[in-house]
């Protein structure tokens, strides 16, 4: 692994997608607003898919970035986005890479996606700048559009739902 020859890619590839299997599954049986993880085979991460399929041909949820929302929409998936987050607190983690492009709307129902680098909020010492990393960028997104979205309020309140040590 440290030379990075390709049986230790393959190696990293798959302790990479063992863990992202293992934070989705936590995330979901939480409640997490997060894709249901199918299965992991090797490097091989299978999840639900969100989006139309029927027809039988599958159609992908658009991402919150590709909507036209007016303020009322827009106001309805920023609630579900906080109560998104605070899912993710509670459970320990920020996503750690949270944009409109990380966020899928289906039907009216937000999902957040590309988790393979949610951070422990409590192990990463940079937890809590990736944690206000995320808030800035989605909350920047949603007062574009004309949403009272306070980036350091919202940081603040998934902050206090972080797991407490017993």
């Amino acid at each position: 692994m440290a030379t990075r020859t390709s049986f230790g890619r393959d190696l990293i590839a798959g302790q990479w997608a063992a863990a992202e299997f293992a934070v989705l599954s936590r995330l979901w049986r939480a409640g997490a607003a997060v894709p249901y993880p199918v299965q992991l085979d090797g490097t091989e991460l299978m999840m639900e898919f969100i989006g139309d399929h029927d027809d039988g041909n599958g159609v992908a949820a658009p991402r919150l970035a590709e909507l036209r929302t007016d303020r009322r929409q827009a106001s309805e998936l920023y609630d579900q986005l906080r109560e998104a987050l605070l899912a993710l607190a509670e459970a320990g983690y920020a996503h750690g890479d949270l944009s409109a492009y990380n966020v899928l709307v289906h039907r009216e129902r937000l999902v957040l996606i590309d988790l393979p680098q949610a951070i422990d909020l409590v192990g990463n010492p940079q937890g809590f700048d990736y944690l206000q990393r995320d808030c800035r960028n989605i909350c920047s997104w949603f007062t574009a559009r004309g949403v009272a979205a306070d980036d350091e309020a919202l940081a603040a309140e998934l902050l206090r739902t972080l797991p407490r040590a017993q």
